[in-house]
């Protein structure tokens, strides 16, 4: 019901707008695009203590939805998870080894690179803004992070986000943390993300650091 409501809205608002059949069509075409996963992203997220809102950024920015998409180094699948995260994801829930052509199921991969980013969060738990350092480690790896980390504020954010050294990661942190902001501002918020809601009582919106609060 909420949704139906939220469609109608939405149609109301584009037309009011003078935006023709076209322009919401397409509106309405992108939301079901980026929200087509969240039945799995809903219960990884929970299970991981992660708002999935932010989980499903990270699948934007890694395979735009593309469940299909084959990265450079091996890299498969809508969070581009490498066969030994796969392998090390079995080794430690000590289940069977995952085929790695099984990471193109979205159900599989959003399982296992939920589990896999959560783990980088572990790494800065008690940082404020641990998701900035945990995408850097997401796309750069943690012995480039934690050279990256300054040494006279291991804890701050802004700090790492202007040591980054890679350029391409710098942008990599910037586009999800704005993409996730936009989440939070604009996107109808299915009952499980309202159960999260009330799970970590939270309802501020994340801080940007650097570029990406520019890009605003």
């Amino acid at each position: 019901m909420r949704l139906r409501l939220f469609i109608v809205a939405l149609i109301v608002a584009l037309l009011g707008g003078g935006l023709g059949a076209a322009a919401w069509a397409w509106q309405l075409r992108s939301i079901a695009r980026q929200t087509q996963f969240d039945q799995y992203i809903g219960p990884a997220a929970l299970e991981n203590n992660i708002d999935p809102l932010l989980i499903r950024a990270i699948i934007w920015r890694e395979s735009r939805f593309q469940p299909r998409v084959r990265g450079l180094n091996r890299e498969r699948g809508l969070m581009q998870l490498t066969p030994g995260v796969a392998a090390e994801w079995a080794r430690v829930r000590q289940v069977d080894p995952v085929d790695p052509d099984a990471l193109f199921d979205p159900k599989v991969n959003i399982e296992i690179g939920t589990w896999y980013f959560a783990r980088m969060l572990k790494h800065w738990e008690g940082v404020e803004n641990a998701e900035v350092f945990a995408l850097a480690e997401y796309n750069a790896g943690r012995s480039n992070v934690l050279k990256w980390v300054d040494p006279a504020a291991p804890t701050d954010a802004a700090a790492l986000h202007d040591r980054i050294g890679f350029p391409s990661t710098r942008r990599y942190v910037d586009a999800i943390l704005v993409k996730y902001e936009a989440y939070q501002r604009n996107y109808f918020r299915p009952p499980w993300l309202l159960y999260w809601d009330r799970l970590t009582k939270k309802s501020d919106q994340p801080t940007l650091v650097g570029s990406a609060a520019k890009a605003l």
